[in-house]
């Protein structure tokens, strides 16, 4: 049986915006979370990096084949080496209550949970730009816009985003990466459940891990919390 470890949580006080004072880095995190950006050169050339030449768009669909099992998502058969069930509350608002938890610590890397709940919708659940949407996947028109997840990692300040493509993970089997999993939705008495999974491999070790979620489609400002476990 997978060992129980609780995984401490300090919710980051207020909006982090120390997050975006730190030049072209921090302009990537606002661009990545669907912010603003204020300086005009850098907003046009991340606009600019988006819009890929078909060749190396093909090139990267390619290359996502080549990602190694050890990357991908763990299958339900799969046994975690530790559990932690408790989900970690990263934003509240009446009606909604969004946060992190269900991880599973396996030896080749983390899988965990994003998940919102909210009341019970008046008749049929719901369905496309109505809907919030946890995957890795934008999928016009039934699902046109995504949540924007960054996760910072400490030591070793590595900045991983569910916005990357499968194809651009790193050839260094030592650099982390996160792989988008499976997600979905439905009603869970006495409301509605939203949820996506993501894996970061490899397992980083005595590492803290700060989540930074953002909906601007729902009216969820850049919001996170700073977890903390003996990976």
């Amino acid at each position: 049986m997978p060992e129980q470890t609780p995984i401490s949580a300090v919710p980051l006080s207020g909006a982090p915006g120390s997050w975006f004072e730190q030049g072209e880095w921090g302009a990537r995190a606002l661009d990545i979370l669907g912010e603003p950006v204020s300086d005009r050169a850098l907003a046009e050339q991340f606009a600019s990096e988006k819009q890929l030449p078909l060749e190396d768009r093909r090139a990267l669909l390619i290359r996502s084949r080549d990602l190694p099992d050890w990357r991908r998502p763990p299958k339900p058969d799969e046994t975690s080496i530790a559990t932690d069930d408790h989900q970690v509350t990263i934003y509240q608002r009446e009606g909604l209550d969004l946060g992190v938890g269900n991880f599973r610590v396996y030896d080749r890397g983390i899988l965990f949970r994003i998940e919102a709940l909210e009341p019970d919708p008046i008749g049929e659940v719901p369905t496309g730009a109505d809907v919030m949407n946890f995957s890795y996947r934008i999928i016009p028109p039934s699902q046109p816009h995504r949540l924007r997840l960054l996760v910072y990692t400490e030591p070793g300040g590595t900045l991983l985003t569910n916005t990357a493509h499968f194809g651009a993970f790193p050839d260094d089997p030592n650099t982390l990466w996160l792989a988008g999993g499976i997600s979905g939705g439905g009603r869970r008495n006495p409301g509605m459940a939203t949820w996506g999974e993501y894996f970061l491999s490899p397992r980083p070790t005595s590492a803290s891990l700060t989540v930074i979620l953002s909906y601007p489609e729902f009216d969820i400002p850049p919001s996170g919390a700073v977890l903390t476990h003996p990976w």
